[in-house]
């Protein structure tokens, strides 16, 4: 199972066992990075991620641009293998709830096979 989660309950997910993994483009100072790991293939790019904050662009060209720039280009083996590595792995990033790219994150994984769930 993948879980996926935000920054604020960090110490509540190391407590339960999963393992951290940051997926977002800058982590807050709080999160250790010599604990922790950080997946940065996972995370939008800056553009994308000003582009939809400045208005730019709508939610739906937030994540047509996230899958087609970011997750249809990984390599998937990488990914496959980087999950092999963390036993109870919970992906992170900012926002506690409402529209983010872990949501559309978690349905790419899920189509590729793998069970994702938010944290609760």
């Amino acid at each position: 199972m993948i879980y996926t989660g935000y920054y604020a309950r960090l110490n509540e997910y190391a407590d339960a066992g999963l393992d951290p993994i940051a997926i977002s483009g800058a982590v807050p100072d709080f999160y250790d990075l010599d604990k922790f790991r950080w997946w940065k293939f996972f995370a939008p790019s800056k553009d994308i991620f000003y582009s939809w904050k400045n208005g730019q662009i709508t939610d739906e060209g937030y994540v047509a641009r996230y899958i087609s720039e970011r997750l249809e280009v990984l390599d998937l083996e990488m990914v496959r293998e980087k999950f092999k590595e963390v036993e109870q792995p919970i992906l992170l990033c900012y926002e506690k709830e409402g529209f983010c790219h872990r949501h559309v994150l978690a349905d790419w994984l899920r189509n590729l096979g793998y069970e994702v769930e938010e944290y609760l």
